[in-house]
């Protein structure tokens, strides 16, 4: 994968699953750190030079798409992955990331291996309300699709919605593993009446718009607060909601600093509501099932979210949650406003119960079979 694996929990998730029972080989920008898998760091040594002409390729490849070929073989080291693996022998390549098939590919051509690709997003709409991604990255991702997708490839991905539409438009129809954290005992802990605290986890990116959430507080009543724990990827986009903060309710709305992925769930499991409300400014926004509403429900919170349609459909099944009417702030307001206590309980409650289902030992177990019966064992 071309990222860092100790910051991708589904991809550790997936390695922790596997090493047992297969043996593991990583490659990625940086190790996962996990013991007993063999591990492999992809380095980038182009000139500049190479590197202005990938840039130039890729925006001429928008008019001739046969260039996005040539950018390829500029912007990916393919052939120093393929000299660094030399001494590997692989039955199956797990390709996380559309990208990656362009390596993955080679591979498999050279050891006659299967090829499992693990798609995160729907990646030609990862991003569809900023021009330059519409204009330029959606169509490179498209002509990837095109290029490396096979109707006999397996693939597992994140939600129903996607895992639809890739049906729809490529005419395969992946195995969704949802992103669901590993089982923990959690205490139901009490909401006090006189301070209910609501949290939103995750990604500080303008994508989220979680000025909204922000925006969101002086329609609320005195006894909701809110934390915001923001995991650094846009600075600028943080410090943006900590000015905002500032101007609409400072009184009522703290920052703290994110933890490692393992004590996500017992550090939130302390608050009563979690908030993700996603306006659906992508399709992978409006289908997206994140890591972060799994783990809520494993901490056992009560979760409140606009009307999006994969996590509704969780939320309705296991009565785990409230779903506001629309992504306006006033009428998610309207149904936090009217929460009582044993509202929140009776939902925090059926989270406990639900995560004992949607947890990651049951979805690893499923991708286990999966790669089993690929390798043939």
């Amino acid at each position: 994968m071309f990222s860092n694996l100790k910051e991708e929990p589904r991809v550790r998730r997936q390695i922790n699953a596997l090493k047992d029972r297969f043996s593991v080989t990583t490659l990625g920008l940086r190790k996962s750190d996990t013991q007993g898998v063999k591990e492999f760091i992809i380095t980038d040594n182009r000139s500049i030079g190479k590197r202005l002409k990938s840039r130039l390729l890729f925006l001429l490849a928008r008019l001739f798409n046969h260039l996005y070929l040539q950018y390829n073989k500029l912007k990916y080291p393919t052939n120093g992955i393929i000299k660094m693996l030399s001494g590997e022998k692989f039955d199956l390549i797990i390709a996380h990331g559309l990208e990656v098939l362009i390596v993955a590919e080679k591979i498999a051509l050279r050891d006659d291996a299967d090829i499992l690709l693990d798609a995160h997003e729907y990646e030609p709409r990862r991003i569809e309300d900023r021009w330059v991604q519409n204009l330029f990255v959606n169509p490179y991702k498209e002509f990837l699709f095109r290029r490396y997708l096979s109707p006999r490839m397996y693939m597992t991905t994140v939600s129903f919605g996607i895992a639809d539409e890739f049906l729809r438009t490529y005419g395969v129809k992946p195995k969704v593993i949802l992103n669901a954290p590993k089982y923990q005992k959690i205490e139901l802990k009490e909401v006090k009446s006189e301070k209910i605290h609501l949290i939103h986890h995750g990604i500080a990116h303008p994508s989220r718009n979680l000025e909204d959430l922000i925006n969101l507080m002086p329609f609320l009543e005195e006894r909701f607060h809110l934390t915001l724990m923001l995991v650094k990827s846009n600075i600028g986009y943080l410090n943006y909601l900590k000015r905002l903060c500032g101007k609409v309710c400072p009184q009522r709305i703290y920052f703290r600093e994110p933890v490692s992925f393992d004590e996500i769930v017992p550090t939130i499991s302390e608050y009563d509501i979690e908030l993700i409300i996603y306006r659906p400014t992508s399709f992978n926004i409006k289908h997206a099932l994140p890591n972060k509403f799994f783990e809520s429900i494993m901490a056992g919170l009560a979760v409140v979210i606009g009307p999006s349609p994969e996590m509704k459909k969780v939320i309705e099944k296991f009565n785990c949650g409230f779903v506001a009417d629309s992504f306006k702030v006033e009428d998610i307001a309207v149904i936090i406003n009217s929460l009582t206590i044993k509202d929140i309980m009776e939902k925090k409650k059926a989270s406990l119960k639900a995560a004992k289902v949607l947890n990651a030992d049951k979805e690893m177990k499923k991708f286990s079979e999966i790669v089993k019966n690929l390798v043939g064992v």
